[in-house]
């Protein structure tokens, strides 16, 4: 559960990262344990013959090496081309779900044929991008005189020009059905046995799962396209580029027959079905060890930052009304009682619980929200800053010692560190004294969601106490009382405050704010009239 919820909260271009890592791993994995088989099925795509016979040719020429000929630079192809679909493939799909959640909030995957055209749509704007590397890859694989992929492709954009290194283009976009329609089926697929299995639509499948559907999937894509995927193999291999792609599918049936289109289509089958369907099974496999990595890194970075923080809570401890600390009063038989906040304009109900905490405790520590911890658990900045906060606080008879940058939750780590006896409350919490009486964050984009009690860990050990407030301000109210009193106090005003409130009146805030009214103010007056 934590994994789904940790998958869809995550960006698109963390998600696109996902892919990246996954797909590199698994497509360089793939292709190089396949790899004799692609070289097999190439010099039969291009020479004809059968299986056998090429590896015969291969094994004579070259020995072992000949099956191996031209790794690196199908290395190179298979990156860029497999992680580069992967990468536009995510981002296309989640801008298209994106734009279909606008008309249909509830839609969480994109229809049949929605699907298809995206993905055709990925596949051919990453072929734009990658078709030299497969052309260079082809010609270095096919060629066994070739003396490197950089030295290939520096003699083809030599010799042929750009040309000569997107050639098959139109081939290879049209092509892109095939991955299209092998995702599409996967996705489907997927869909059917997660339905049979009663598993959650956001749930994962085996690796062994993901096998097997691949296999499927991609059995009938390259059934379905095997004779354009031959007529890009010759054109690209050969630069028979100028026949174009009816031509030189109508010259391979005049020469050959209607039976050479699927020339090498059962090596091919071998090779393209193993490849995907093991790419995608690591691809599953390693994104879900990726995922469980990147938990076990968050995790621990927020247990070294916790632990950090709880190591600097006694530094984080200075005097205010006394000199001694409170695990120094502890371990003389002191009671040490702790009472937190972000104490914006420290309103007559926060004053009322410091002065109850002063009363009850012999050493009261009082925690003080840093700018940042209080906009971190609420989602908004509190009204002063923190330097005004802590500074009013100091100036108060209340505290023996004040927790500077005391963090939003009461841990056990810090009750025990500061030796705390007690921790007390009101009953209006901090989080509504916060948030102006919501358990929710004010901000509009985390209105949703419930803040977590801050003394959870404390109502556990059995050491929280609530003090019932003094009334149910809070500091919203206090900073809104404050806004008003501003609003109406202003002597430049528009509205002059004396016709508003007559002479030896009292308004709400008081007589005549911005005003003397006294007896020389009124003689003042007189004279003016």
């Amino acid at each position: 559960k934590l994994v789904r919820s940790t998958m869809a909260n995550i960006s698109v271009w963390e998600k696109v990262w996902q892919e990246v890592r996954s797909g590199l791993v698994s497509s360089v994995g793939a292709e190089a344990a396949l790899f004799p088989l692609d070289t097999i099925k190439l010099q039969q795509q291009v020479y004809g013959g059968t299986a056998a016979s090429v590896l015969k040719r291969l094994m004579a020429q070259k020995g072992l090496r000949g099956v191996y000929q031209g790794l690196i630079g199908r290395l190179i192809q298979t990156i860029t081309s497999n992680v580069g679909f992967f990468v536009w493939q995510t981002v296309f799909v989640q801008l298209s779900l994106r734009k279909v959640q606008v008309t249909e909030p509830g839609r969480e995957k994109l229809g049949t044929v929605t699907a298809l055209i995206v993905n055709m749509l990925a596949q051919q704007f990453n072929r734009l991008l990658t078709t030299p590397f497969d052309v260079v890859a082809s010609v270095n694989q096919a060629d066994p005189n070739s003396k490197g992929f950089f030295h290939t492709f520096y003699r083809i954009g030599s010799t042929g020009g750009m040309a000569d290194l997107w050639r098959g283009l139109p081939v290879a976009l049209l092509l892109s059905l095939n991955p299209a329609l092998m995702f599409t089926l996967v996705g489907k697929l997927s869909d059917a046995l997660k339905a049979v299995r009663n598993t959650p639509p956001e749930g994962f499948l085996s690796s062994s799962d993901m096998f097997w559907i691949s296999g499927i999937s991609k059995a009938v894509a390259t059934l379905l396209t095997y004779p354009l995927i031959r007529a890009k193999a010759v054109i690209q291999t050969t630069g028979g580029d100028h026949q174009g792609l009816w031509g030189m599918l109508a010259g391979i049936v005049r020469n050959e027959g209607w039976l050479s289109l699927y020339q090498g289509v059962w090596i091919m089958s071998y090779k393209t079905v193993l490849f995907n369907s093991l790419m995608m099974a690591l691809k599953q496999k390693v994104s879900l060890l990726l995922m469980q990595w990147d938990r076990f890194r968050d995790r621990k970075r927020r247990e070294e930052k916790r632990a950090l923080l709880e190591g600097q809570f006694r530094q984080s401890v200075t005097p205010c009304c006394s000199c001694e600390m409170p695990w120094e009063a502890a371990a003389r038989g002191s009671t040490v009682i702790y009472v937190d906040g972000s104490w914006c304009f420290l309103h007559e109900a926060q004053a009322h619980i410091l002065k109850e905490g002063n009363r009850l405790a012999d050493h009261l520590v009082v925690g003080v929200h840093s700018d940042e911890v209080h906009q971190e658990s609420v989602g908004t900045w509190p009204a002063e800053c923190y330097a005004a906060r802590l500074g009013r606080l100091r100036r108060k008879p209340w505290a023996a010692t004040i927790l500077e940058n005391a963090p939003w939750e009461v841990s056990a780590e810090l009750l025990d560190q500061l030796k705390i006896e007690k921790v007390l409350g009101g009953s209006v919490t901090k989080t509504e004294d916060c948030t102006g009486g919501s358990p929710k964050s004010p901000n509009k984009n985390r209105s949703d969601v419930e803040i977590p009690d801050p003394y959870a860990e404390c109502k556990r050990l059995g050491v929280f106490e609530v003090v019932p407030s003094l009334n149910a301000s809070t500091e919203h109210d206090e900073w809104m009382r404050k806004v008003m009193k501003i609003a109406f106090s202003n002597v430049d005003a528009s509205i002059d405050w004396r016709i508003l409130v007559s002479d030896g009146q009292r308004a709400q805030f008081g007589p005549n704010p911005g005003y003397r009214d006294d007896d020389q103010a009124g003689i003042r007056r007189q004279k003016s009239i």
